[in-house]
């Protein structure tokens, strides 16, 4: 198990919070989203191959833009002509993870200004909507570009339904957002770190500035509730009928009294062949009782210690004065 550890030096923490937090003014509006993924069929019947996508992504990351349902490109209705008013935002970086595309984008805001001839109302808009609506609106990825001359497209038959799975080159210029999905199999924008960004942005590691860290409120709160946990002289555990999770839920009752409460039952359980022969068998039935995951296996061990040696034997076989 890992707790929290931060570099010598930090005596400032910045705790990144959520929905209401990220709608303060001067945040930057930083998205997540899985723009493309080979394999997965479209509504006009396409498959992007992730290569494709892939070799055209420097064009994206310094052309391309991020607009509502392609507007700022076919214009509102479609067929009317380019509306830079529909613009709103940026990508920041592309990344891929096996047979997807993933971007990291900003939204227009205060600290990054809108192009010319737009307003950023669209992008204010779409922000309100994700950090200010509750339940907050679902917005879709769908890629926009056009075939490179040499482009090669495949036509084949899937389910009984031709499918064109281009192969490139393409020439990728934008990401639509929208509130009907493109490619349904896609999941919707994410205020958090998704695929291949998840992998990178959460791996719990604070982000140092000088004397400062930056922390995640999740990574903190598990940090927190670990560290009371293992505290010696005064273990804490949580009450799993309190209906909280992390810091909220602890509750002063110590582990040992913990696990003289649910010993019996689990032996009991053992016995009655309900529960698996083996510490990675009892420890699971340990958590489903209510003990925290970090201690189950140091109380199944303790369990296989006591069974094995005899009521008022000491280990190595000698019975005490």
């Amino acid at each position: 198990m890992e707790l929290l550890t931060l570099p010598p030096g930090v005596d400032t923490l910045l705790i990144p919070l959520d929905q209401a937090v990220r709608a303060e003014p001067g945040t930057r509006r930083v998205i997540y989203f899985e723009a493309s993924r080979e394999g997965v069929v479209d509504r006009e019947g396409e498959d992007i191959a992730a290569d494709a996508l892939w070799a055209s992504r420097k064009l994206f990351l310094s052309q391309g833009n991020i607009d509502v349902n392609h507007w700022s490109w076919l214009g509102n209705p479609p067929g009317t002509g380019m509306r830079p008013e529909y613009v709103i935002g940026l990508p920041l970086e592309v990344r891929r993870a096996g047979p997807s595309v993933f971007v990291k984008a900003e939204l227009f805001s205060n600290l990054a200004p809108p192009p010319p001839g737009s307003s950023g109302e669209w992008a204010d808009r779409v922000w309100h909507s994700l950090t200010q609506m509750q339940p907050p609106m679902r917005w879709f990825p769908s890629v926009f570009g056009k075939l490179a001359p040499d482009a090669v497209v495949e036509v084949e038959v899937r389910d009984g339904q031709k499918v064109r799975v281009i192969r490139g080159p393409i020439e990728w210029y934008s990401v639509g957002l929208a509130q009907r999905a493109q490619n349904p199999a896609l999941p919707p924008v994410s205020l958090e770190p998704l695929g291949a960004f998840a992998k990178a942005e959460a791996t719990g590691r604070p982000v140092t500035l000088g004397r400062i860290a930056v922390v995640p409120y999740r990574v903190l709160a598990k940090a927190l509730t670990q560290a009371a946990v293992l505290t010696a002289g005064d273990p804490h555990t949580l009450d799993p009928k309190s209906g909280l999770t992390g810091v909220p839920a602890i509750r002063r009752e110590s582990l040992e009294g913990l696990y003289r409460r649910l010993a019996p039952r689990v032996l009991r359980e053992l016995l009655m062949g309900r529960v698996e022969g083996s510490v990675k068998g009892v420890a699971k039935a340990f958590v489903r009782l209510g003990a925290p995951s970090c201690a189950a296996r140091a109380m199944a061990l303790r369990l296989a210690k006591e069974l094995v040696t005899p009521k008022g034997v000491q280990a190595k076989g000698r019975r005490k004065p």
